[in-house]
């Protein structure tokens, strides 16, 4: 794993990690402003093996939403690669990148993205139904995700009789209904209070602990961090260090060693 340095947050990491589910190689991705060349990622190098929970953290212009952004297919990189399932989404077309987050990638927004018109069994299946699965198989797969998300007798509700927490669990629902292979957490805590906020961070950490779901979560949150597996500390669009978690939501710990990581 290249770093410039790493941090062991007290916790040994998980035994016997499988094989990289996501690689960031050399990765650049520069824009050009009135003022130069603003490089948002300079050379990032992450990888990520299935199952585990990664956060990742820095200050504003640290690279995290470019990363997020590139790792979602949404943008594509200057240079270097961006390895998904052993795909290289530079090299793929605007409709393969589309298809291949649309199949192999799950996105959980700090806004919700619910649609208001539609129950939350409803906004969990669209992602197949837009696909063109059958209707019984996915409707079935809702029913089964709004379960494992602790809401299976709220799926009958528009989202406008949900919380907020509530909400962001259909989202977590919806962003699994493909099985992907990744799912990226976009400060998805953002418009939560902090109780829902940790059942969110609860949420994530179960599922990549008790199902193997591979979790890429951005966050200014020390607490939110504290429930990852990883910590990823970006700065000036590199991977400044890490800090080996456990997830036990240890806050004061993670902020103590991201300080002194950061400096």
């Amino acid at each position: 794993m290249a770093a410039e340095s790493t941090t062991n947050a007290g916790i040994k990491p998980q035994a016997d990690p499988s094989p990289e589910v996501l690689v960031a190689r050399e990765l650049h991705k520069h824009y050009e402003s009135g003022e130069g060349t603003v490089r948002a990622l300079d050379g990032l190098n992450i990888e990520i093996a299935a199952g585990q929970f990664v956060a990742v953290m820095g200050a504003s212009g640290s690279g995290k939403s470019t990363f997020m952004h590139l790792a979602g297919g949404l943008d594509t990189p200057t240079g270097g690669a961006i390895i998904v399932e052993g795909q290289d989404l530079a090299h793929l077309t605007d409709t393969q990148r589309t298809l291949f987050r649309r199949r192999r990638l799950g996105i959980i927004f700090q806004q919700f993205n619910l649609l208001p018109t539609l129950s939350a069994v409803e906004n969990v299946a669209l992602p197949s139904l837009v696909d063109g699965q059958e209707n019984h198989a996915v409707a079935a797969r809702a029913q089964e995700l709004l379960g494992l998300v602790d809401l299976a007798n709220r799926s009958s509700h528009r989202p406008a009789a949900l919380s907020g927490g509530e909400q962001q669990r259909v989202a977590v629902a919806r962003a699994l209904m493909n099985n992907p292979a990744v799912v990226l957490a976009d400060e998805p805590t953002g418009n939560l209070d902090s109780h829902h906020a940790v059942e969110i961070w609860q949420l994530l950490h179960n599922l990549a602990r008790e199902h193997h779901k591979t979790i890429i979560m951005v966050t200014h949150d020390a607490q939110g961090a504290s429930y990852a597996d990883r910590i990823c500390v970006l700065r000036d669009g590199k991977l400044l260090g890490e800090l080996v978690n456990e997830g036990t939501g240890n806050a004061a710990l993670v902020a103590r060693r991201y300080q002194e990581l950061v400096g």
